[in-house]
């Protein structure tokens, strides 16, 4: 391809620490997670894309930034049928490790010539048959703590840590319980009985419901006096 002459077209790169975005993100086109635009050729290949990654902001990846795998999905719309319209599909394109095989982030390094089994960096776009208009997912894997390369398998789906994080995601952890109001509250696995303030279900060691005043109280007020009858027995439950 001469690019010269051919005109280029605007992809976007996704980017996330850590993970693959999933397909369901996609599906609403108003709110995508963060991407990079770049204006390329079919013939792009993966280790161009990854001098993008590095050139268009010095934060998305480690410091220092050699040994970092970063792996690369293709995300394309499923045209198979009516009930496929809207979702995307996933197609693996390889990885590439910055500093493996020659230059790395640095054009003048040329003395890094060793290069990994497992990496594709001259694999093209038009070898996965990119169609404009489609979705590349880069996973960024930063080195493992003795310094060696993350493996490519290590990229899980969905939330990942530091670049690429939607605000909107910011504050909870994927399929993670909720906290404070949303969440549910224990409840006693013995005993019989009713759900209490709070959610909590109130239990005595006979199986009957311990009285609490109804009504708004804060902690440390008095609580009123309750009726001689009602009044638990001490050291024979937990209310």
């Amino acid at each position: 391809m001469d690019r010269h002459t051919t005109s280029p077209f605007a992809l976007q790169l996704f980017y996330r620490t850590g993970a693959f975005h999933r397909p369901d993100e996609f599906t609403t086109p108003d709110s995508l997670p963060p991407y990079l635009t770049l204006h390329t050729w079919s013939d792009c290949t993966l280790d161009e894309l990854a001098h993008h990654i590095a050139a268009a902001d010095g934060h998305l990846l480690p410091d220092p930034a050699i040994g970092t795998r970063l792996a690369f999905r293709l995300l394309f719309q499923d045209t198979r049928g009516p009930a496929s319209a809207g979702k995307y599909t996933v197609k693996e394109l390889g990885s590439v490790v910055i500093g493996d095989g020659g230059r790395g982030l640095d054009p003048s390094d040329v003395d890094a010539e060793k290069t990994l089994d497992d990496t594709d960096p001259d694999k093209t776009l038009s070898d996965a048959r990119f169609v404009v208009g489609d979705y590349v997912s880069c996973a960024i894997l930063p080195p493992l703590p003795d310094g060696s390369v993350t493996p490519a398998s290590s990229a899980r789906m969905g939330r990942g840590t530091g670049a690429g994080e939607s605000r909107l995601a910011v504050g909870r952890a994927p399929n993670g319980p909720a906290r404070d109001r949303d969440a549910p509250f224990p409840r006693h696995a013995r005993g019989r009985g009713g759900v209490g303030r709070g959610g909590y279900e109130h239990f005595s060691t006979r199986g009957a419901r311990s009285s609490v005043p109804s009504g708004e109280w804060r902690r440390g007020e008095q609580l009123p006096e309750m009726p001689v009858g009602e009044r638990p027995v001490r050291n024979r439950g937990r209310f």
